[in-house]
């Protein structure tokens, strides 16, 4: 674990560079004509110039599944790349652990285009044929980077397995699982008596799933045990890989439920948190509310205390998520009848205060959203509004102005519970 922890370390460093070089690149990909334009289409160099004269709606509908399928091939690639860890040892993957962040990067770029196209209408039919072709040209680059390197560990696989040591690793990995599976089975059910439905309806078949994939990967794991030998070469690394792929989709599963419960004890706290600053802003209210300018301030402070108690109001099964979210959307309503009388001070000093539940409900509906899409896929339009979201998480978390970064971070929640909607109904 602490190998692993060690390169996941290593690769979300490699991604901040990566990350702040991709936006300066990013940057020049754009020539602003206006303020919606973009370069060129791709050179006669790249795959994609020969979609150029294809349909518009044909390359809309090539860029949206080229889409899906490189977002699925990262995904994959960081599932194989655990398994390289474990195989053949941090110190010798760390290429292919860049190689994923810059094909991460690269799909990054291609999803924050999409998202300009359904932000911005483009100001001409070529206009949109060019910021299309740049999407597929960016999935067919990070098609390329994770295919090169996806092959060298093939090969290397092939020449340096280790079917002992990886079935006895498999054996030990599907015992510890086995064992995780009563407790796992007792938090969900304390969630599930806790918890309103729809909190906990991503995780409720997680046990579940799990029992099928271990008790898939120990029959895969068994009949593989035949065929190992002590030579270190054997012909049985497919069959080990799929008994490994199942184990580790099991252990996704038991990992979400303790994630679960790990963000929801957060998001409690998080509400707790808010109704003491709301309650606080309540008293204010009071106040501001005797001492009103005119009777359209006055009214719209009553208004807006009347919205906030509703919001204060439990009913039923515990929703910390959308409690956040509504005590979060009385109090911004709050705030803009009371903007007039607060002074800058007061403004930022709220603003650091509700940015903090924010951020917490941000984040639990973003690991919700990445679950449903990892476990159940999803269509571009989710992975598109997940991506931005998560951009916008991010953006929050650097921002200076207190203000700037609470409306930052509620974009993040807004773009999360879109991307959830359109995951669950979709496709």
């Amino acid at each position: 674990m602490d190998v692993i922890t060690g390169i996941a370390v290593a690769v979300v460093t490699a991604l901040v560079v990566v990350g702040g070089a991709v936006a300066v690149g990013f940057a020049a990909l754009f020539r602003r004509r206006g303020d919606r334009s973009i370069t060129a289409p791709s050179a006669s160099g790249s795959p994609a110039f020969g979609f150029g004269s294809a349909p518009l709606e044909e390359l809309s509908t090539r860029a949206d599944s080229m889409l899906v399928h490189t977002d699925d091939a990262v995904r994959r690639s960081d599932d194989e790349l655990g398994f390289a860890i474990a195989q053949f040892g941090a110190q010798q993957v760390t290429s292919y652990g860049q190689a994923i962040a810059s094909a991460r990067a690269t799909i990054a770029d291609a999803f924050r285009l999409r998202q300009a196209l359904d932000d911005s209408a483009p100001d001409s039919d070529r206009q949109q044929r060019e910021w299309t072709l740049q999407i597929i040209a960016l999935c067919e680059r990070a098609d390329s980077i994770l295919a090169e390197q996806d092959a060298a560990f093939a090969g290397r696989r092939q020449l340096e397995v280790n079917a002992p040591a990886t079935l006895s690793d498999l054996r030990a990995r599907n015992a510890a699982t086995e064992e995780r599976l009563g407790d796992v089975r007792i938090t969900l059910a304390r969630l599930e008596a806790t918890y309103a439905p729809g909190v906990v309806a991503g995780i409720s078949g997680n046990v579940v799933d799990a029992e099928t994939q271990l008790t898939q990967a120990v029959s895969i794991a068994n009949a593989a045990a035949s065929g190992v030998t002590q030579t270190g070469v054997s012909a049985v690394s497919d069959t080990l890989d799929q008994a490994s792929a199942a184990t580790r989709r099991a252990e996704y599963l038991l990992d979400a439920v303790e994630r679960t419960e790990r963000d929801l004890d957060a998001a409690d706290t998080a509400v707790r948190t808010l109704h003491s600053s709301a309650r606080a802003d309540l008293v204010e209210a009071k106040i501001q509310r005797d001492s009103a300018p005119d009777a359209d301030t006055g009214s719209a402070i009553i208004e807006s205390m009347a919205a906030v108690d509703a919001a204060l109001v439990a009913d039923g099964l515990r929703d910390p998520v959308s409690d956040l979210d509504r005590i979060g959307a009385a109090i911004a309503r709050l705030d803009a009848a009371l903007a007039s009388a607060r002074n800058q001070a007061d403004r930022l000093a709220h603003a650091r205060a509700a940015y903090a539940g924010t951020l917490v409900s941000a984040a639990s509906q973003i690991a919700v959203v990445r679950d449903l899409i990892s476990s159940r896929g999803g269509g571009v339009n989710a992975r598109t509004r997940l991506a931005e979201a998560e951009r916008q998480y991010a953006l929050a978390q650097l921002e200076a102005d207190p203000v700037e970064a609470l409306d930052t971070v509620r974009r993040a929640v807004t773009l999360a519970r879109d991307a959830d909607a359109l995951a669950r109904y979709s496709g």
